[in-house]
């Protein structure tokens, strides 16, 4: 039993731990409404005179103020509308009532309540009268009372204002109705903070926040904020266990109060009841109903701007950051009490461990190159265009490369066909070189060596190639003389060779020489090239 018992208290334990993380709600997910929060007291003002028919009629005039209520509400646009319950500026106590009382207890000095209630008198005469004095007024009336009603707004700043005065645009037909407000002083400069406004309650919404003011609010008395759930989710109903408590905050004036859904940082509706008024949730959809039949439309202004850019630094703990904005905040409207709040917590961690927004040593950052207009397409395309143009370039280069090497310089060719005209080669078989009809045509040195090289015009092969081959030669018939008689030897050489050519001049000239290194003909007797300087070989 006893390990029964501890396992119990561990479970108990263990749940008790759990039971907040069932419904997380996000650090500072109201800080966007709580600016916006307002204290709306209304007031009635009334002016009623009594008529004494007895003897001289006399008319006793009389004025009094009446506070009616008092509740929550929040501003919607940075000019001052206001949104709040019906109940709070149409208090279901008639202030002539209590005007009635008065008068009568102070005229005809009898104990008649100061209060909201209709009393009676022994004496039937003062009786009749007191009567006639209430509310409706008749022909026989003994009292005719008429009512302003007087609406002050008290928006959450630091230090608190005197409160703004307020008319009323539209009430509605019950008390959880909502009733639209617009200060007639205060809000000129569009620089009044704002709460944002949603559409409705969306069907996974499973709590409310509930923001009460219980009286006009200051730095020492903020906006007050309350969890309650919703039974169903994203219904207009509270679960049966947190009536008691919702029933407490409309006692401390929590009538008009805005429900915020934390999830989305925004107004979803309004809280009505106490009293005899049935605890109500009034959705945002019907606000915004209200504000089209007056002509509003709920908008931010200049101000919440820049705080909202301050709390996202903020909530994400980058003091540094968030500082300066917030200071800015304050240049706009230096009553800002959250903006003036949270700076005070920002300075005090900024530079600080806690500050994510520490500077820290980084890289130099590089700058960044300016990019180009062009499209990459364009410059795909202008590549494209360019590789071609080198490939075309480059075969159009090989194809003459090989046609320069495959041929000599026609200038080459007709100095070497020049010197053989001027210089024949003599054939053994009696005609000249140009003539033998098995070898190839043969080439002075120099030409050998300005067209094919130095090394080429020492070749005897490149002075005068082999014949290509050809049929064979056919073997002649034997025409030797008869009588034992033989013909001369034949002078040409065995098929298949060639002599070397004869390059010897024409009898009487003398002979020519050429620089086997260059090719430039050589001078009479020199022993040197006097083009390239290479040794003459002697």
């Amino acid at each position: 039993m006893p390990r029964l018992h501890s396992l119990v208290a561990g479970l108990g334990a263990l749940a008790v731990l759990a039971a907040p993380m069932l419904h997380p709600h996000p650090s500072g997910s109201t800080d966007r409404v709580t600016p916006g929060a307002v204290r709306v007291e209304s007031s009635s003002t009334v002016s009623i005179t009594l008529l004494d028919d007895r003897g001289v009629i006399k008319q006793i005039a009389r004025k009094y103020d009446v506070d009616l209520d008092g509740g929550s509400g929040f501003t919607i646009t940075p000019d001052g509308v206001v949104v709040t319950a019906t109940q709070v500026v149409q208090s279901a106590q008639d202030p002539r009532v209590y005007a009635a009382n008065r008068v009568f207890a102070e005229y005809f000095k009898v104990k008649v309540p100061a209060d909201f209630k209709r009393h009676t008198l022994d004496d039937p005469d003062l009786d009749r009268r007191l009567q006639g004095c209430y509310p409706p007024q008749e022909s026989d009336s003994t009292c005719i009372a008429t009512v302003t009603t007087n609406v002050t707004v008290y928006p959450y700043l630091d230090p608190p204002t005197g409160g703004l005065p307020a008319q009323i645009l539209t009430t509605g037909t019950s008390p959880a109705a909502p009733a639209v407000l617009k200060v007639t002083k205060g809000g000129e400069k569009q620089s009044l903070p704002t709460a944002p406004l949603g559409t409705t309650i969306a069907g996974s919404i499973a709590s409310l926040d509930v923001m009460t003011l219980t009286g006009r609010p200051s730095a020492k008395l903020p906006p007050k904020l309350d969890t309650a759930h919703l039974d169903p989710p994203g219904s207009r109903t509270f679960k049966d266990d947190e009536r008691a408590k919702l029933a407490g905050l409309l006692a401390e004036g929590a009538p008009g109060a805005a429900l915020i859904d934390d999830g989305k940082s925004e107004v979803v509706g309004l809280l009505a009841g106490g009293g005899d008024v049935p605890l109500t949730i009034t959705p945002a959809d019907e606000i915004r109903t209200a504000l089209v039949g007056v002509g509003i439309t709920p908008r931010r202004g200049p101000v919440d701007v820049v705080y909202e850019n301050a709390l996202a630094s903020y909530h994400n703990k980058l003091y540094s950051n968030a500082a300066p904005v917030l200071e800015q905040v304050l240049k706009l409207r230096p009553d800002h009490a959250v903006a003036a709040d949270h700076l005070r917590v920002a300075k005090a961690k900024a530079g600080t461990a806690e500050d994510s927004g520490a500077k820290r040593p980084t890289r130099p950052v590089q700058a960044e190159q300016p990019k180009s207009s062009v499209s990459p397409l364009v410059w795909a395309a202008g590549g494209v265009v360019v590789l071609v143009l080198l490939v075309v370039g480059v075969v159009l280069l090989r194809r003459r490369s090989a046609a320069d090497r495959a041929a000599p310089e026609p200038q080459d060719l007709a100095h070497a066909d020049a010197h053989h005209d001027a210089y024949p080669v003599s054939h053994p078989s009696g005609g000249s070189a140009g003539e033998a009809g098995d070898a190839g045509p043969s080439w002075p040195p120099y030409a050998v060596t300005r067209v094919f090289g130095a090394e080429a015009a020492r070749s005897p092969e490149v002075m005068r190639p082999a014949p290509s081959g050809g049929p064979a030669a056919q073997t002649p018939v034997d025409s030797s003389p008869p009588g034992g008689h033989s013909h001369p030897p034949d002078p040409s050489p065995p098929q298949g060779r060639s002599y070397p050519p004869d390059l010897s001049p024409p009898r009487g000239q003398a002979q020519l020489k050429f620089c086997t290194q260059c090719g430039m003909r050589l001078g009479q007797g020199h022993r040197f090239c006097g083009f390239c300087g290479n040794p003459v070989d002697q």
